[in-house]
Order: structure tokens, then C-alpha cells, then sequence
């Protein structure tokens, strides 16, 4: 037992040894540590936790007291235990010295340690422009990471933490003077670590989230909105400055338009947001007009080709691609204005130039020496066709030309000067005098005769005189000063109803008399024409004159021969009863000799007769006496009996007469006894000169109009070409007589409304055609007698 405890108080002895060797062991690694100008972070089991919050996990940390004063520099605020994450946090994501385009973080390189091992050393740059040296190794199932602040190397410890100290405190109460501006910055302005979390901002930013302070801020993590923390990422995850327009509603409810610029600073990212409602309603406006510029050169005829200040082709509208024939690939290449000028000489689209070089010249150096006037010019082509050419310079320095194709213009232009100098020399040509007169009431165009009329002299007329200003040069030979202020407010006033067209008739006072007409025309002037009728007149009087004395003596015939007429009835009556009276045997019995005789004088007797009652009906007609007494007249009726009339007359010459007419043709409303003269006289007519022998056709039929058209057709001589159209006259005869039978029958047909027509060949006969409406004109009836006829 003894021994037993003597070898447990010698191993108690020997552990108790070693115990304080490594006690002065870890001792003087301790001070080893202490004395090294950095820290050191030592992970045991490599557990560098990289998630979504970006943990560092909990190392145990070695090193100076004045490293960890100059480490925790860069720590965010946070509890003891984590001063480690907080000082890593503080400088996983600043910028590092390397040659490559993008140097990797001390974040990016702790994550490759870990899962690959590969050690690395860097240099992380501080904002103040200083450095910290980083080193990464493995060191069995340890990771150590090597931090050492280069500004505290040679430095008395107390010294260093005292200076960190002091810098502290001022930093904390003096804000340097970026700070200071940024705060006072009217837009709002943070920024985030690089776990994208806010730890500072200025008061406008603050009031834009509704914010209390920045203390609230920094713990609800207020931002603008939902998009500022994934463009944070991009970011940091790029290097690459974001920038975005759009709505934000701020902490008050009010909504505006805000333009958000994100950019990487070391150690996070920056933001800067800049109200651009205004510049928003601007640039919407800045589109509307160019889409609308765009769309009016897309429409407008005129051709339009615009140059950047570099010479460059800008912009061109179709016209100026139809006009030159130029091709879209082409064009859309951007080629410059020299390459246009060669191209359209090359195609002869440019006039032609003695010294192409330097016009072309000239039109470059207008990009540099723009003169104070740019006149228009006129291009002549070799094919004929003028341009109007414009050049204008823009607020860039860049030039827009615009070409017009004024050939059809010219063209017309030519033409119109010489339509009006043919017009001016057929106006000089007419006796008419012609005055036109714009809207303004002046002169614009006369001829010589209105200046002849009015005896103005052609001095008078130049300048295009106001009308007032004719008036009195006028007024001696027409004193109505009414009659000239309304034709002078034909010509000026703007009323169509004042403007309308109007003629009459003024008296001079040198007795002429001038006919004078208004007519407005299309394009607001006015023409009034002025012709001279004095003559005219005076032959129209003569011939007025001439036809009542006329007319007077065709009365006083008409009168004379129908009292004569009514004269003769008492003889005629007295000689064809005695005629009468000897026929029937009251004076004794007649022999052949004697009954021939007799016979003879009451033919003539009854010729006789009717010739007077003829030119008592006529001369009845003209004085406008006879009326007609309308009925229902049968037609057929009306034929037949007229037919039975005369046959004896025809049996007597040999004529044969021949009926066509429709039993059924129905009625007309006419004079019964008128229509029977006008049948009877038509087959009296035919009698006398168809030779015997001969046929006489007697007809009727339906025509246009429901009305009737009745017809006399004989065999006979005819009527000689020269004198058909005196037939209807009176007192006209083709082959002798009194020439009162058509006459009649033309003039009783007319009161009934209707018209008569003749076709004759002299040898081979007459036809003669009368046509009747189914109702008489009731004008020349009397009205008690008139009534609509139903069939």
C-alpha cells in the first residue's frame, strides 16, 4: 500500500511538473501573441459559417491590445461576444489589393479556405487609404486567420490605443465633412453593410421611409421599398452601379416619381434617390413631341433628312427616300454627308457644278462656319425636276435639310402666266367691259373696253385702285351714289347673300344705256362686266313698234274680213234658199240643163258658207271668243258618222274610203261638234285632190299618254315640199282655194290641247296625223262643262 502510494505522489509530482511547464509554455505564447502587432483568429474545427446572415461563427481571437483597438476600427456596434463577427463583418467586404479585374473580398477568400484549403495573403485598403495585411493558412483541423494593421508596426501600444481612442471620440463627435455634406443633402441618401443592411442615413432619407430617427431606422431596416434590397445585391454581387426610375410612396402618402442610384462603396453600398417627377412629365412630353415630330415627317410630302453634328446621317423621313430613289440599307448604314453628296451626284440627282470640289466643300464647312442668313436655293437637275432646298441648324450643331419637288409647280406657275396673258388679250378683245375686284375692293384685272366705256384713262387704272376711288372717276357719267355703294358692297362684303349674282340696267347721263351684271367668283373676287346696249335698244323699240303695228293691222284684217264675212251671210242666205226653191220645183218643173245649173249654185252657195263660217271660227279664235263645249266623245262613233258624211261626195268621185279604228277605243273628253269640223274638213281636204279612183283612209288609235291620235291618209297629189309648212296658214293653199281647212283644224286641235302633224309627197299623197289628250285642256272650255272622264 505504501508503495502504491509513494508511485502515486511521484506521478502526482511529475504531472504537476509538466502542468507548470505548459503553464509557463502557454505563458509565453500568450506574451509571443500579445507581442504580435495583429490579431489572430483561430477557428478549431474550421467552422466558418457562411448562411444567409453571413455568420462568422465564434473564433477565438488572439493578438495586441492595440490590433484589437485598431480592428475594432472597423466593427459594427454589437454584444462583446461577438466581437469577432462584428470586426470580420467590418472587413469581409472592402476592397483588396490584386492584379485582377475584380480582387476578391476577404469574404470570398475565407470561404475558399474553408472548403479547399487554399491559403492566400492580401491587403485590404482602409477608407482612409491605409492597409491590412490578411493571411489564411490551415493549420491541421484549425484554420488561423493573420490580421495586422501596418499603421501600428514599431508603435508603443499604449500609444496606438490611445490614438485609436482619441479618433473614436472625435469621429463620434466631430462627423467628418462628407458626412456633414451628405446629411445636409437635400435628397436622400444611406448606406448598407455588406449584408445589405442599413447603418446610415441623412434626415431627408429618414423622413421619406417615416422614420423617427436613424436609431429607427438602423432597427426596422426601413428602405424605400421592396426593390432597393435586391438591387443592393447586384450590386455587391456585380460591382456594377444600378440605376432605376420609379414610383415611391413616401413615409407622408404622397406618390412621386424617384430616380434610385446604387453604387458599391468599401465596405457596402452607397444610395443616392433624386425626385425626377418633374424630369419624368418632361422626358413623357419629350417623347410625345418626338413621336409626334416622327409621325409628322412620316406623313408630311416634303422630304426631310437630318445630319448629327459629326456629319453623321441622323434621321430621314420616306419622302426623302422616294424623292432621291435612294436604298433603306443604305441609309440606315449612317453614312455621312460627303457619302450623300457623292452618292446623289453619281444617281445626277444634284445640279450640275463646274467645280463639284469645292461646292462640295462649301456645303461641309456650313458645320463650322454656319452664316447669319441661309437663303433658300433652287436646284435644277439634269432630268428636268427643281428642288426647293432649306437648310436648318440645330441647337447641337447638326443640320436638317428639307427638299421640296417644285417642278410641277413651276410647270403650273408657267402655264397660269400664260393663261393670263391669253386671258388678258381675249378680254381685250371684247366689247364687254371687264373689271374684277379682290375682297379688298381693289382693282386686279380690267380690259380696255371697260376703261373705253367709262372714258378712264389707263393712267388711272394702274396700281390697282380701290373701288371707291372709280366710283368718282364714275360718278360724271352715272350720278346714283346709292346704286355704286351697293355694287361696291358686292365686291367686299363677305355676306353670300349681298354677293349673289344680279344684272340690270342703268341710264347714263350721255344717254347711253349699259346692261351691267355681278358675279361673284370662286376664289372671292368679283366680276362685274359692262356692255353697252344703246343700239340693241333702240333696235328692239323699232322692232316693238314694228310688231304692235303688226299685230294692230292683222286685227283690223281680222276685224274687216269678219264683218265681211257676216255681211255676206244675207245674200248667201237669199241666194241658197231661191237655189233651194228652184230645185224642189217652185217655180215649175226644171229640166236637165236647168237642175244642173241649179245644182251648181248650191254647191257654191254651201262652199261659200263654210268658207265664212270658217273665217268667223278663226277670227273668233285669235280674239281668244271661242269656248269649247267638252263632253263624252265616242271616237269610234265620231268616225263612222263623219265617214257616212262625205261618202256620197266620194261615190260622186270615185274615191273609195276606208275606216281603221277600234270599236272598243272608248272616250275622250273633248267638243264633239269642233272635232267632227276638224274630221269633216281633213276628209274635204283629202276629196278635193285625190283623183279618182284613189283611197282615203280614216283612222284611229291609242297613243302616249292615254291619248288618242287620229289620222287622214289619201292617195291624192300631195303637197309640193316648198309649201307644206304654209299649209296651216291662213289663207294659204297649195293647190288653189281659200286655204282655211287646216288652218282650222291646227287651230281647234291646239285649244284642245293637242298638236297636228302633216307628211305629204308631191304625186303619192298626204297623211295627216292629229293628236288629242284624253282630257281637253280645260282653259279653253267652259269650267261648268269640265269633269274627269273614267273609261
Amino acid at each position: 500500500m505504501l508503495a502504491l502510494l509513494r508511485r502515486m505522489g511521484r506521478a502526482e509530482m511529475r504531472w504537476k511538473s509538466r502542468a507548470l511547464n505548459l503553464d509557463a509554455q502557454v505563458g509565453n505564447y500568450d506574451a509571443v501573441f500579445g507581442a504580435y502587432p495583429g490579431l489572430v483568429l483561430v477557428w478549431d474545427d474550421g467552422g466558418i459559417i457562411l448562411g444567409a446572415e453571413a455568420e462568422f461563427g465564434l473564433p477565438r481571437v488572439f493578438g495586441s491590445p492595440a490590433a484589437l483597438a485598431s480592428m475594432m476600427r472597423f466593427s459594427e456596434p454589437g454584444r462583446v461576444k461577438d466581437l469577432a463577427m462584428r470586426i470580420l463583418s467590418g472587413l469581409a467586404d472592402l476592397d483588396t489589393v490584386s492584379d485582377q479585374t475584380r480582387p476578391p473580398t476577404l469574404r470570398t477568400l475565407l470561404v475558399a479556405l474553408r472548403k479547399s484549403g487554399e491559403a492566400f495573403s492580401t491587403s485590404i485598403i482602409l477608407p482612409g487609404g491605409k492597409i491590412i495585411e490578411a493571411d489564411g493558412r490551415v493549420a491541421g483541423q484549425q484554420i488561423v486567420l493573420w490580421l495586422q494593421d501596418a499603421s501600428i508596426r514599431g508603435e508603443d501600444e499604449r500609444e496606438a490605443i490611445s490614438r485609436f481612442e482619441i479618433t473614436r471620440l472625435t469621429a463620434e463627435v466631430q462627423p467628418v465633412a462628407f458626412v456633414e455634406m451628405m446629411s445636409r443633402s437635400p435628397h436622400p441618401v444611406w448606406r448598407l453593410s455588406s449584408t445589405r443592411k442599413i447603418n446610415w442615413a441623412n434626415p431627408v432619407y429618414i423622413r421619406a421611409v417615416g422614420g423617427k430617427n436613424l436609431e429607427d431606422v438602423v432597427e426596422r431596416q426601413l428602405h424605400l421599398d421592396a426593390m432597393a434590397q435586391s438591387e443592393a445585391m447586384s450590386v455587391l454581387e456585380t460591382g456594377n452601379p444600378t440605376r432605376s426610375v420609379r414610383p415611391i410612396i413616401t413615409g407622408s402618402g404622397q406618390r412621386m416619381a424617384m430616380r434610385i442610384d446604387l453604387f458599391p462603396v468599401s465596405g457596402g453600398v452607397a444610395g443616392i434617390a433624386m425626385d425626377s417627377s418633374e424630369a419624368e412629365t418632361l422626358k413623357r412630353m419629350l417623347d410625345r413631341h418626338l413621336a409626334a415630330h416622327e409621325a409628322w415627317l412620316g406623313k408630311t410630302g416634303e422630304a426631310v433628312i437630318s445630319f448629327s453634328p459629326d456629319k453623321l446621317l441622323r434621321s430621314f423621313n420616306p419622302a426623302f427616300m422616294n424623292l432621291f430613289k435612294l436604298d433603306a440599307s443604305w441609309l440606315h448604314s449612317g453614312p455621312n454627308h460627303a457619302a450623300l453628296l457623292d452618292r446623289l451626284r453619281e444617281t445626277e440627282q444634284l445640279p450640275h457644278q463646274s467645280d463639284y470640289r469645292q461646292w462640295k466643300a462649301k456645303e461641309l464647312a456650313l458645320y463650322t462656319d454656319w452664316p447669319s442668313e441661309v437663303p433658300e436655293e433652287t436646284w435644277g437637275l439634269p432630268n428636268g425636276n427643281l428642288y426647293r432646298v432649306v437648310r436648318m441648324r440645330d441647337a447641337e450643331g447638326g443640320i436638317s435639310i428639307l427638299f421640296s419637288d417644285i417642278t410641277d409647280k413651276m410647270t403650273l406657275k408657267s402655264k397660269l402666266g400664260t393663261l393670263i396673258n391669253v386671258q388678258r388679250a381675249t378680254l381685250d378683245k371684247l366689247t364687254e367691259g371687264i373689271a374684277v375686284f379682290g375682297t379688298d375692293g381693289r382693282l386686279r384685272l380690267h380690259n380696255s373696253a371697260f376703261a373705253t366705256l367709262w372714258n378712264l384713262a389707263e393712267e388711272d387704272l394702274k396700281g390697282n385702285p380701290r373701288f371707291s376711288d372709280i366710283i368718282d372717276m364714275c360718278l360724271p357719267l352715272y350720278h346714283d351714289l346709292t346704286f355704286w355703294n351697293e355694287l361696291k358692297a358686292r365686291a367686299t362684303d363677305p355676306n353670300p347673300d349681298v354677293r349673289r349674282q344680279k344684272e340690270d340696267e342703268i341710264t347714263c347721263s350721255d344717254k347711253r344705256v349699259m346692261h351691267w351684271l355681278s358675279r361673284p367668283l370662286p376664289d372671292g373676287a368679283t366680276l362685274i362686266a359692262w356692255d353697252d346696249i344703246t343700239a340693241s335698244r333702240r333696235t328692239e323699240r323699232a322692232l316693238r313698234e314694228r310688231a304692235e303695228a303688226l299685230e294692230e293691222a292683222d286685227r283690223m284684217k281680222s276685224e274687216f274680213v269678219g264683218h265681211v264675212s257676216y255681211q255676206l251671210r244675207t245674200p248667201l242666205t237669199t241666194i241658197a234658199g231661191y237655189s233651194d226653191f228652184l230645185q224642189n220645183g217652185g217655180a215649175g218643173e226644171l229640166s236637165d240643163k236647168q237642175s244642173e245649173y241649179v245644182f251648181a249654185i248650191q254647191s257654191a252657195s254651201e262652199d261659200l258658207a263654210k268658207a265664212i263660217d270658217d273665217i268667223l271660227d278663226i277670227a273668233a279664235i285669235d280674239a281668244d271668243k271661242l269656248d269649247l263645249e267638252l263632253g263624252d266623245v265616242d271616237i269610234f262613233a265620231l268616225l263612222d258618222h263623219s265617214l257616212d258624211y262625205v261618202a256620197t261626195k266620194a261615190d260622186d268621185t270615185r274615191v273609195t274610203l276606208d275606216l281603221v279604228c277600234d270599236p272598243e277605243i272608248g272616250l275622250v273628253r273633248a267638243d264633239e261638234t269642233r272635232l267632227k269640223q276638224v274630221v269633216y274638213n281633213l276628209l274635204a281636204n283629202a276629196l278635193r285632190f285625190t283623183k279618182p279612183g284613189g283611197l282615203i283612209e280614216l283612222g284611229a288609235e291609242r297613243s302616249a299618254a292615254d291619248g288618242v291620235r287620229l289620222w287622214v291618209r289619201d292617195t291624192g297629189v300631195g303637197i309640193p315640199l316648198d309649201r307644206q309648212a304654209a299649209v296651216f296658214e291662213s289663207f294659204e293653199s297649195s293647190r288653189g282655194g281659200v286655204g282655211l281647212g287646216l288652218t282650222l283644224v291646227q287651230r281647234i286641235i291646239e285649244r284642245h290641247g293637242g298638236w297636228v302633224e302633216l307628211d305629204s309627197i308631191e304625186g303619192q299623197g298626204t297623211h295627216v296625223s292629229v293628236y288629242l289628250p284624253r282630257e281637253a285642256d280645260p282653259e279653253g272650255a267652259n269650267p261648268e262643262l269640265f269633269a274627269v272622264v273614267e273609261n
